[in-house]
């Protein structure tokens, strides 16, 4: 059966979002997995405009896209532009055309009310777009509340997030920088915790450390069609913030393999109990009955891992526009 994905992003600040999506893309091609939505967890028109580029492109047009607007309350985060807009701009897209995008928490209630069994939920940003989904009432969609909602609707969330010192009590180093939380949780901690205390259904991280050491997307930025957008973000990324870097850590690639394949036997999983976020960002696991809450583990090599994703991607390299 294949494996129904929403997936919620902050695309348009760092490149392996757009690997994410690109990678979701090429296994619904293949049979594997169905793409329901894509959303944005921040307020970015843009954003959006660069999901609907790559959707575009890739043939799939038909995947409703949606964001957070200026009034909907996101909390500031440090989330920035660094290559949404290009993207968004370089295309034929609603964004370039000055249309507007449906609300994320609109959007994902309209998408699970309709979906026939359940869905899996991956998220490569802030959990912004799961807490307000979480406190959302009855609307024209569904009369249940959002936790109600998720509860019936919703096989489990992937969500990169978290760095776990239960599997890897070593320091985590990014140059001189030691990494005590992780970005996606850093950047808007309430509702991080939030999803934690709160999400009814299975609830899985894809930690900073699983993705840390695999680089990705290599090929398809250097040799993938010049009209690419997936290979754009990338481009522009490494010429704004990369340094010139060829590919980027995938984070987000393997959390998207993980909530598709979740049987294939990649990564193992820590004893499910509960996971508890400080109010500083930093996450970790305590032992909870019945609890649904787990991190994944390596297990395969993540050589091997890391090949299997740039195989996917690089499915794309001689790819022409569809759409």
């Amino acid at each position: 059966m294949k494996t129904k994905i929403i997936f919620d992003t902050d695309i348009g600040c760092d490149c392996d979002d757009a690997a994410a999506l690109a990678l979701a893309l090429e296994l619904m091609d293949a049979g594997e997995c169905e793409l329901l939505a894509v959303t944005h967890c921040t307020m970015s028109e843009a954003a959006a405009g660069c999901i609907e580029a790559i959707l575009n492109y890739y043939g799939h047009p038909e995947v409703p896209v949606g964001t957070f607007r200026e009034g909907d309350g996101i909390r500031p985060s440090e989330w920035h532009d660094v290559y949404a807009s290009d993207v968004a701009l370089a295309y034929d897209t609603r964004y370039r055309r000055r249309e507007r995008y449906e609300n994320t928490v609109a959007l994902l209630r309209r998408t699970l009310a309709r979906t026939e069994g359940k869905a899996t939920l991956v998220a490569t940003g802030s959990l912004a777009s799961l807490e307000r989904l979480l406190e959302s009432g009855p609307d024209e969609h569904s009369p249940l509340s959002g936790a109600e909602l998720v509860g019936q609707k919703v096989e489990r969330a992937v969500c990169m997030a978290g760095r776990f010192k239960e599997a890897w009590p070593e320091p985590v180093m990014i140059g001189d920088y030691e990494v005590e939380a992780e970005w996606n949780v850093k950047c808007d901690i309430p509702a991080a915790q939030t999803v934690c205390d709160r999400w009814p259904a299975e609830l899985i991280f894809c930690s900073f450390e699983i993705g840390l050491k695999m680089i990705t997307c290599g090929g398809l930025q250097q040799r993938g069609a010049k009209d690419n957008p997936v290979r754009l973000c990338y481009e522009s990324w490494s010429r704004k913030d990369g340094g010139g870097a060829v590919g980027r850590e995938s984070w987000d690639g393997a959390t998207m393999l993980y909530a598709i394949r979740p049987d294939a036997g990649y990564w193992d999983l820590y004893p499910h109990g509960k996971i508890c976020v400080d109010d500083e960002g930093r996450s970790s696991w305590k032992e909870e009955a019945g609890g649904k809450q787990s991190f994944l583990l390596e297990k395969m090599p993540y050589k091997e891992v890391e090949a299997l994703i740039n195989e996917i991607l690089e499915r794309g390299i001689g790819r022409a526009a569809k759409f």
